[in-house]
């Protein structure tokens, strides 16, 4: 696959960019679009260095996710707003578009071998994203189950 650019500032400004026109093309209002934009930036922040550290996609696309999760839970709270805002707008950087246009252009192509290479790795980022955003749901569930119960 072709990288087309090395430098991670550019990924960053670019991504985070690209996630808050995402944003308003959602109806994001106000200070939710800055917020929304600092989550894209730290997703693909956390998601590049683990990567870049030698770390599997699917581990670096977990761990992204779970920080997209836990980031839109708490921004839900300081906005008095539904986590799905933030969560929509700042996993973006981790969706797997181009393994899907590999996938599909390889299938044109009669190129199966790399067709399924593709396809295994849009299956195991989606199954990353999927599962870190469970495992943060579970656990806000029962971090407030405890705390429920601790006050009465």
């Amino acid at each position: 696959m072709m990288e087309l650019t090395p430098s991670l500032t550019v990924q960053l400004v670019s991504c985070t960019a690209a996630c808050v026109g995402f944003a308003y093309w959602f109806n994001v209002k106000g200070i939710q679009v800055m917020y929304a934009g600092i989550g894209a930036f730290f997703t693909w922040l956390v998601y590049a260095l683990l990567y870049n550290a030698g770390y599997s996609n699917f581990l670096a696309t977990l761990v992204g996710s779970i920080f997209v999760a836990a980031y839109a839970q708490v921004m839900a709270r300081v906005n008095k707003a539904p986590a799905t805002i933030f969560q929509t707008v700042c996993v973006f950087p981790l969706v797997p578009g181009p393994n899907l246009y590999y996938m599909m252009y390889c299938i044109v192509m009669e190129k199966h071998e790399t067709a399924v290479s593709e396809a295994v790795t849009l299956l195991v980022t989606c199954l990353g994203i999927a599962l870190g955003f469970i495992v943060v749901e579970i656990l806000n569930k029962y971090i407030f189950r405890l705390l429920f119960r601790a006050k009465a």
